[in-house]
């Protein structure tokens, strides 16, 4: 089955948004804040996750990372899905990082390109979904509400039941 090659000018099926181990939280919760509640990518920790990912499906992962970390986090990634976009987010600091994303998030740019317009692919309008027949009555809501049968009546040929009588113990035994 061939993998799917996304490109940064186009929405892919996954957007995942990876921030390096080594960062603390506010990297995520201050820096990209904007950019996650714009784009609202799966933020992940690790590259394994991509493995469940069926391989028709394009995946671009958003890392944002320092310098010292980019190198290994391409190569990890490119060894569990190489056809996956890579869009490395690296900078030296905290708020340069945080600038970059956050004008991702102003500017509808969630790879740092524009995003190309969608073409529509044109279908005839005049098609027809086949069924088996034709329904037999016209369709519409439930007009009237259906009477209660009357309850069942004992048998008089049966005992009468005991009721029932809480188990003597606990319930999960040992006395």
């Amino acid at each position: 089955m061939p993998q799917a090659t996304p490109t940064p000018d186009q929405y892919p099926d996954f957007h995942f948004l990876f921030i390096a181990p080594h960062l603390g939280a506010e990297w995520f919760f201050d820096a990209a804040r904007l950019y996650w509640d714009r784009y609202r990518p799966t933020v992940i920790s690790g590259f394994d996750f991509l493995s469940f990912v069926p391989p028709d499906r394009s995946v671009i992962v958003t890392a944002v990372m320092l310098r010292d970390y980019a190198a290994r986090a391409g190569v990890d990634l490119a060894r569990i899905r190489p056809s996956a976009y890579f869009d490395a987010v690296v900078r030296e600091t905290f708020e340069e990082t945080q600038r970059v994303l956050d004008q991702r998030a102003q500017l509808a740019q969630p790879f740092g390109v524009p995003i190309r317009e969608a073409t529509l692919t044109p279908f005839p309008l005049d098609f027809a979904i086949p069924t088996p027949m034709l329904p037999l009555q016209d369709a519409g809501f439930v007009t009237a509400t259906p009477s209660p049968q009357t309850p069942p009546t004992a048998d008089p040929g049966q005992p009468t039941p005991a009721p029932l009588q809480p188990t003597p113990g606990s319930i999960l035994g040992g006395g």
